[in-house]
């Protein structure tokens, strides 16, 4: 009733976009017409009223999200959105809860005591390309001046160059302090892993659709499910982060990975109307195969990083 109190202009033309506006809201852009000059309390009214319908809607949607897997994908296709977040805000609102989270405990007052408790997850994830990295310090170049001194020593045409070269001079210059190399690794793997799962985010779309080739269904609808989907996936591993941190113990975070495959078997039979063994199947070959295109991205992120050390 607040927003209604502020009276109309005599001028019934939208001050926003110019059409005309034949009642209160411009039916072009669904500004209000109003006067120019609000009072302090109406700027106040539109605040709390902007504030409590995010909350309703934020508070439904993580309701439906957490309880009803793949309805809110239903809805969205359907066109029943207004009474939830969009699911790019969703996501982003999650994942910046959970990132912020990590790093600040991550890099906390408690650090040194909480490093192995906050970063086993990303240490487990990532433990394959660090450990081939790692692993490789032990051969060849020991040194960016050994690196330089032999590349200056060969002719031009046996000198490693482009990014095979760089990335060779990047691993040489983690050997030169090899006991911090894994965790230099480790480092760059943590704080680019949210700018690492916009990447993987399209990946999973793209997956969904080959899974689902023969409906009828667009690539943007696979990355409304996608997106709701690791929304769920992020909120299940804060919980199972925090419940790791306080008991100190890898079975909470254990139980919320075998918990998102049970979501994802959840949320495919209810939002693509399949079987409970079909949507199995399928979840079992879409985990498996996103293990490996994360794996793959991950190397690939880590070997273009070392290539600008």
């Amino acid at each position: 009733m607040a927003l209604k109190t502020q009276p109309l202009r005599k001028d019934n033309h939208c001050l926003n976009c110019g059409s005309e506006v034949p009642e209160r809201f411009c039916s072009r852009c669904g500004q209000e017409n109003t006067v120019q000059h609000e009072t302090f309390g109406h700027l106040v009214g539109h605040f709390v009223a902007d504030i409590f319908h995010y909350d309703s809607q934020l508070l439904l949607t993580l309701k439906y999200l957490a309880t009803r897997p793949g309805l809110l994908s239903k809805e969205y296709w359907a066109g029943r959105r207004v009474m939830y977040v969009n699911p790019i805000k969703l996501y982003v609102f999650v994942s910046f809860v959970f990132f912020f989270f990590f790093f600040t405990l991550a890099n906390g007052p408690d650090h040194e005591k909480n490093r192995h408790a906050v970063n086993r997850q990303a240490e487990m994830e990532s433990s394959g390309l660090t450990n081939i990295n790692v692993n490789g310090l032990d051969s060849e170049y020991k040194s960016v001046a050994e690196y330089d001194s032999i590349q200056a020593a060969l002719p031009e045409n046996k000198r490693n160059t482009g990014m095979d070269g760089r990335m060779q001079r990047g691993m040489a210059k983690l050997r030169e302090n090899k006991k911090e190399a894994k965790e230099v690794l480790k480092e760059m793997f943590s704080h680019n892993l949210p700018k690492v799962m916009f990447i993987l985010l399209p990946l999973f779309a793209l997956l969904m659709k080959w899974s689902h080739r023969r409906s009828k269904m667009v690539y943007a609808d696979h990355a409304i499910f996608t997106i709701h989907f690791h929304s769920f996936l992020f909120i299940i591993l804060f919980v199972g982060l925090v419940l790791r941190y306080f008991f100190r113990s890898q079975t909470p975070l254990d139980l919320a990975y075998w918990g998102a495959f049970g979501y994802l078997v959840l949320g495919l039979r209810n939002a693509y109307k399949q079987s409970f063994w079909k949507s199995f199947i399928k979840a079992s070959l879409l985990s498996i195969t996103y293990l490996f295109v994360c794996v793959t991205v991950f190397v690939l992120f880590v070997v273009g990083v070392l290539s600008f050390y």
